[in-house]
């Protein structure tokens, strides 16, 4: 199948998850697909998450921002 990959929130939450690694082995491996496509709504819910959820601090939230 060819085509953009869009990833969601969850997604991409779960590259950050360390409690899950079949999860996060499935979202590597749709993150890696030719062309993935993440919108600005989902960096913003990934901010949040990983910053309320994960406690990550400010520069943690914003290197992940840009890792992804």
């Amino acid at each position: 199948m060819s085509g953009k990959t869009f990833l969601d929130t969850g997604i991409v939450v779960y590259l950050y998850s360390g409690d899950e690694p079949e999860k996060r082995a499935a979202a590597l491996a749709l993150i890696e697909q030719p062309h993935p496509v993440i919108s600005t709504q989902v960096l913003s819910e990934l901010a949040n998450t990983l910053s309320r959820k994960f406690g990550l601090s400010f520069e943690g939230v914003a290197q992940a921002v840009a890792e992804v």
